[in-house]
């Protein structure tokens, strides 16, 4: 009886290290089949862009905006390469030329990541249909750090509500 309990608590115990695992780590916003999408990324596109002057809660949306592409250009980039879908040249200059918004950043390196982003996923979604990217997006792992909200694999995008980002954070006013 002993050695059964013993057997139970080891089970339990390697499965909450294993289940530790599946978070991201604090400095990485989410993981995409075990692709790193670091928080700088994420923080730097989101500045860059002026997420971090828009109004109270956007914040929030900003980025699980920006996090929500680089996770569908992490799924756009694997379907491209077992599609083999051209993701350069005349195809990005179509999107690019069609979306002047887009063409606007797209010389600048610190958004050139969140701009591939939307690109790769447009072409993916042109060429493939938006059904079938959302059934590629469906069976992807995807882990979001809990600070940035969650994973709603129905909308294929990051639902800031509960993240700690989903409140704007008030920097204490310094002792008199």
């Amino acid at each position: 009886m002993k050695s059964v309990r013993w057997l139970g608590a080891a089970i339990a115990a390697v499965l909450l290290v294993l289940a530790g695992c599946t978070t991201p780590s604090a400095n990485t916003a989410a993981t995409v089949n075990n692709q790193q999408i670091p928080v700088e990324s994420v923080n730097a596109t989101v500045q860059a862009i002026g997420g971090t002057t828009a109004e109270e809660g956007a914040l929030a949306d900003a980025h699980a905006t920006v996090l929500s592409y680089a996770i569908r250009g992490q799924v756009a980039r694997t379907i491209a390469a077992e599609q083999n879908i051209q993701l350069t040249g005349d195809p990005r200059t179509a999107v690019l030329t069609a979306t002047p918004g887009l063409a606007k950043y797209a010389e600048n390196p610190t958004v050139a990541g969140f701009i591939d982003d939307v690109v790769d996923t447009t072409i993916v979604v042109n060429t493939i249909g938006q059904p079938a990217f959302l059934a590629k997006v469906a069976q992807a792992d995807v882990q979001v750090n809990p600070r940035y909200g969650s994973w709603s694999v129905a909308t294929a995008a990051v639902s800031p509500a509960g993240g700690q980002l989903s409140e704007p954070w008030v920097t204490p006013t310094p002792p008199a």
